[in-house]
């Protein structure tokens, strides 16, 4: 059983500093069991991370950080999958394709089985649009950081079909991880916890400190529960 979990951090395969072998030996020494890998519009540092996860006894999540567009907002929504979408080659041409903007190609690669809103055309992914894309591929799709995201359009975008939200976030205070938790309970779904960690090799007032939140033993088994 799994005792503390970090479930947002970022590699060099997006704009961490960290490989994904060398945040796995980390994660080890600060106590965490499991984790997740969630680069942004990648996963190609997932199965290197799972690799060297074995051999530390920490359990790594195949996730990933995608970026969506609400009324014009960034949003960023956290995807989580077993380890099958690893084998999935049409996943990796669809995050290609985000990467790229070209979401015209992203919709033929999907046959048109993703109804992509009218918002996604513009070649920034809806936020809606990223949630409908993540669950097609078997996928949990779960709100980022909400403390981030601006106040005008924060109800609006909670209300939407997340299967999860990052209640726990290290720019959070208490007052709001509790908040962000209840919201959760009211919508039926479970919550995560991140740190966003990039780096402790700089400076960095944007993001946490790998391990400074993390979810406990039982709310890591309602998390597993529903993504294996």
């Amino acid at each position: 059983m799994y005792t503390k979990g970090d479930f947002h951090i970022h590699s060099i395969f997006s704009d961490g500093d960290y490989s994904p072998t060398e945040l796995v030996v980390m994660a080890k020494e600060k106590g965490l069991d499991i984790i997740s890998i969630t680069d942004h519009n990648s996963i190609d540092g997932v199965e290197e991370a799972i690799n060297r996860g074995k051999l530390e006894g920490v359990k790594v999540i195949p996730g990933i950080e995608l970026s969506t567009r609400f009324r014009g907002k960034k949003v960023h929504v956290l995807g989580y999958f077993n380890e099958e979408i690893l084998k999935n080659s049409n996943f990796k041409r669809v995050l290609e394709y985000v990467r790229s903007r070209d979401v015209l190609s992203l919709q033929q690669l999907l046959d048109f089985e993703v109804k992509f809103d009218d918002e996604s055309i513009k070649n920034k992914i809806h936020t809606n649009s990223g949630i409908k894309l993540l669950k097609y591929f078997g996928g949990v799709a779960v709100l980022a950081h909400p403390i981030k995201i601006k106040n005008e359009i924060v109800s609006d975008i909670l209300n939407l079909d997340f299967n999860g939200i990052e209640a726990v976030y290290w720019k959070n205070s208490k007052i709001d991880n509790e908040y962000f938790r209840s919201k959760a309970r009211e919508k039926g779904c479970f919550y995560t916890a991140g740190s966003d960690f990039h780096s402790d090799k700089r400076v960095d007032k944007r993001h946490g400190k790998l391990g400074e939140v993390f979810l406990n033993k039982e709310e890591i088994e309602n998390f597993i529960n529903i993504i294996e």
